[in-house]
C-alpha cells in the first residue's frame, strides 16, 4: 500500500466495505486494504510480497493468502479474473462499478478502460440467448501499450 493513512479511517473504509456475515480478521483485513489501495488487480503472489513487505512481523503464509482470497470470492468481496497474459489469477474488490483492462503483451501493464463496451452489446446477445441470464462479463483487449511503442519503434 504506497498509501498510509491512519487507522481511523482504514477502520471506516473497513465499516463502510465490508460485508455482514464476512469474518474479520487481521490477515482478512491486511488482504482487503492492500487489494483496496492497489492501483490495478494483484495475483495471491503480489499480495503475499506486498504484505509481507509491510508487515515483516507478521510474516504471512502463500497458503494464509490464497485461503482468505478464495473465502472473499465465495463472500462476493471480489473479482476473480485469468487473463491470458498471465500465468496466475488476479483479484480486485467488487466496487460499484466493475472494469476493463486493455493489456500489453510486451510489459504486461494493465491500463484501465474507462467505460464499459459490452453495456450496449449485453441486450443484443441476451435477445440472442432465450432463457439465458446474463449475470457478468469480461473483456480482455491485447496491444502494445505507449511506452513499449516508443522503445519498440526506437
Amino acid at each position: 500500500m504506497s498509501c498510509k493513512i491512519h487507522a481511523e479511517s482504514q477502520d471506516s473504509i473497513i465499516e463502510k466495505n465490508w460485508p455482514e456475515g464476512v469474518k474479520k480478521t487481521h490477515q482478512r483485513i491486511d488482504i482487503f486494504l492492500a487489494l483496496y489501495y492497489a492501483e490495478e488487480p494483484l495475483s495471491a503472489a503480489e499480495i503475499f510480497e506486498r504484505l509481507n513487505e509491510e508487515h515483516p512481523d507478521k510474516r504471512y503464509a502463500f497458503s494464509t493468502v490464497y485461503r482468505n482470497l478464495l473465502a472473499f470470492e465465495k463472500a462476493g468481496m471480489v473479482t476473480k479474473s485469468i487473463l491470458s497474459t498471465q500465468d496466475d489469477a488476479i483479484y480486485e474488490l467488487k466496487k460499484k462499478t466493475h472494469k476493463h483492462y486493455a493489456i500489453c503483451s510486451n510489459c504486461h501493464k494493465m491500463i484501465q478502460i474507462k467505460t464499459c463496451p459490452l453495456k450496449d452489446i449485453s441486450a443484443i446477445v441476451s435477445n440472442s440467448l432465450p432463457g439465458f441470464k446474463i449475470t457478468g462479463h469480461q473483456l480482455e483487449i491485447i496491444g502494445i501499450c505507449s511506452d513499449c511503442s516508443k522503445m519498440l519503434n526506437s
